[in-house]
């Protein structure tokens, strides 16, 4: 098993080396002498475009001839001004005659006092300052040292989380290779006149060495990336090749400079041109692999294709374009901007939402670090009053521009979506008969995805991820068979772990859904269950007490008491009497009646001090329910003429015995109603014992329930 060092250990080791890279850079910018002078070639001719410190009060547009100081003077050429030698020099020996006036301009303005010689025959003395102040860095300075650290971040985060995968490992290496050359571009195509002559040569030579480094390792990448094409060994052939054309330009193989410089580059740039091609073919029936190559590819060709076509490819026939390539290098953000889109957006790398995490961590941590190095070494104030601002601007702008990056990037679907997707759930599971349940579930999928296609996948028991996204699996949920989404959002993505667990949570709402459907169905079923119960045990029995009333006055009563008992059974909010002896003394009086009625005597006995607990309305409804349902049955089936009833209290529980002297079971007693069912399933809901016993003569029934 490889090792794997930890994520959070590399970047804080990128951001570490992002944050020395940039104060090295700063100190060979801001240790140059600055006059205050900002130079123009006009006309064949160097004029004073701005002047400004040392030199303020020289008018713009005034010509510059000579610069001199202790005796020495050097005339002043336009090759001087060159941004960029790679380009501008032609070949080695008037790349090796600019050095020599760099150093020997850099030498005079280091001197107190330097003569400038303007082109009107006049003089004008000024003091340099031994230390460009950071306010006159331009644009394209922090342009280029911005695209530097960017495109390492972006690798470095890259790299932590894929660091098995030779892509990944390339792009790290493409990365510092930009960290490289970006930034020290920066320096000397930005400064003032000159640079001394070893700095000059040290971190040109670095910088033709990180653009090469950095054309290879794209080259290499996508010899691995997205799938390998060729033999292992052809990404380090790359490598070394360009190694070593640097190395021969180095030792003065080549007497063009601008072919050293640009021919192997403008060679591997349209290689990665041919190779991207090449993907995108192979890929022609894999809309998984097209999809993450898409925006990869394009910014790749787009930003290193027009700085070829605009910056390398007129330096090969000799047209000067080194004064636009400070502002070009933002293009090669195109290239690292299009690879952050891959990543937010295809899983390129099968990063995804921790990798910007990550980034976004990583960024406000460099956020912080700057502001109290800005504060500490330009504005020189205390450690603490440094870190204090430092993090009240952190705390004030980064906190909200955070959320809001984070809204946008990870939470698309707001409230009323996740609203929304409940009242489709809603509708699924509480699909009316006749209706399509499965066209429904469908409907909601299609809505949240956006899929091509949608097809039932029978064997599916979990969601997942198929095809390297391009398919989702979807269970069956709710009595629906198992679905397969391909090509989401109408082919333009793929599938995302983020897709998997919104799936995931639908089919989970669906089931908690139907859960709670088929409770409240269960519900339903036991409500009836209940109100036909008592219908049949106690309207029935009452209304056999008004069958038999002798009187019509009587009958009367007992048929307005069952109205009485008909809507309480439907509102299941029985009466209740005070204690439970007053409820027994109301039961043994009805009890007495029915059974005078029909000409069969009562023996009623309880104990002095039964059913001292307190009374509840469900107990007594289940007692009064046995009670008048045994009555019944003696009354209808038993051809008794006594009956005799017990009523006791032990240990908590309630015991009651209902026994008559008539014939007992006979043959046809298990044929009999649903009365003992009913008795049995009331006192089983109660979580009570009943037992049916044959006498000989007459009948037994026992019931114990706890109070």
């Amino acid at each position: 098993m490889r090792h794997r060092t930890d994520p959070s250990l590399i970047l804080s080791l990128a951001a570490l080396i992002a944050i020395s890279v940039t104060a090295a850079v700063l100190l060979f910018a801001l240790q140059q002498p600055w006059t205050g002078l900002s130079l123009a070639v006009q006309d064949q001719r160097i004029v004073i475009h701005r002047a400004q410190g040392p030199a303020q009060g020289i008018p713009s547009g005034t010509g510059l001839e000579t610069i001199s100081a202790h005796g020495q003077e050097i005339r002043l050429e336009t090759l001087d001004l060159a941004p960029e030698p790679d380009g501008a020099m032609g070949d080695y020996p008037t790349y090796r005659r600019f050095l020599a006036r760099q150093d020997a301009l850099s030498e005079i303005l280091r001197q107190d006092t330097v003569q400038l010689g303007l082109d009107n025959g006049g003089t004008v003395q000024i003091t340099p300052e031994h230390r460009r102040p950071l306010r006159t860095l331009p644009v394209a300075f922090w342009v280029q040292l911005a695209v530097g650290v960017v495109a390492w971040l972006i690798a470095a985060s890259v790299f932590a989380f894929r660091q098995t995968e030779h892509s990944a490992r390339y792009l790290l290496l493409s990365g510092a290779a930009t960290l490289t050359f970006s930034p020290l571009a920066g320096v000397y195509s930005t400064r003032e006149l000159a640079l001394p002559a070893p700095l000059f040569q040290w971190i040109s030579d670095l910088n033709f060495f990180g653009g090469s480094v950095f054309i290879a390792c794209f080259v290499a990448l996508l010899l691995h990336y997205p799938r390998r094409i060729g033999p292992a060994w052809l990404a380090p052939a790359v490598l070394a090749v360009f190694v070593g054309w640097f190395i021969a330009q180095q030792l003065g193989v080549f007497e063009d400079m601008t072919f050293a410089r640009r021919f192997l580059v403008m060679i591997g740039t349209l290689t990665t041109f041919a190779l991207a091609g090449w993907h995108w073919y192979l890929s022609r029936r894999d809309p998984a692999t097209r999809a993450a190559l898409q925006w990869f590819l394009l910014s790749w060709v787009v930003g290193t294709g027009l700085f070829a076509l605009f910056i390398f490819l007129p330096q090969l026939f000799g047209i000067d374009t080194s004064g636009l390539q400070g502002y070009a290098f933002l293009l090669f953000l195109l290239v690292y901007g299009g690879l952050a889109s891959g990543i937010l957006r295809y899983r390129l790398f099968e990063l995804d939402r921790w990798w910007a995490g990550a980034f976004l961590w990583l960024f406000v941590a460099l956020m912080l670090i700057g502001l109290d190095f800005l504060f500490l070494l330009v504005l020189h104030l205390s450690s603490e009053v440094s870190l204090a601002l430092a993090l009240l601007i952190c705390g004030v702008i980064w906190l909200p521009l955070r959320g809001l990056i984070w809204r946008l990037l990870f939470n698309r679907r707001g409230t009323d979506a996740r609203l929304a997707r409940f009242r489709q759930i809603t509708d699924v599971a509480l699909a009316p008969p006749g209706a399509n349940q499965l066209a429904r579930w469908q409907a909601l999928l299609s809505s949240v995805f956006q899929p091509l296609h949608i097809e039932p996948s029978p064997d599916t028991d979990a969601t997942a991820l198929k095809e390297e996204g391009l398919a989702l699996l979807i269970p069956g949920a709710d009595g629906l068979p198992g679905l397969r989404l391909a090509y989401a959002d109408g082919g333009r993505r793929l599938f995302s772990p983020r897709d998997r667990e919104l799936a995931q949570e639908l089919v989970d709402m669906l089931n908690a859904a139907a859960e709670s459907r088929a409770s409240y169905e269960k519900g339903v079923l036991t409500e009836r269950g209940r109100i036909a119960r008592d219908i049949h045990d106690n309207i029935g029995a009452q209304l056999m007490i008004a069958l038999h009333s002798p009187t019509p006055e009587n009958k009367d009563t007992v048929i307005r008491d069952t109205i009485q008992s008909l809507r309480s059974i439907i509102d299941d909010s029985a009466a209740q009497a005070a204690s439970w002896q007053e409820a027994l003394a109301d039961l043994r009086q009805e009890t007495a009646e029915r059974l005078q009625t029909a000409g069969l005597e009562l023996d009623w006995q309880e104990t002095p001090d039964a059913l001292s607990a307190p009374l509840a309305a469900p107990g007594l409804h289940t007692v009064r329910s046995i009670l008048r349902e045994a009555v019944t049955n003696a009354l209808r089936h038993a051809d008794a003429s006594r009956v005799k009833i017990r009523v006791s209290e032990r240990h908590g529980h309630l015991h009651l015995t209902i026994q008559d002297n008539g014939k007992g079971l006979g043959p046809e007693a298990p044929r009999r109603g649903n009365g003992l069912a009913n008795m049995r399933s009331r006192v089983e809901a109660a979580a009570g014992r009943i037992e049916l016993s044959d006498t000989a003569p007459g009948l037994r029934l026992t019931v114990e329930l706890p109070l």
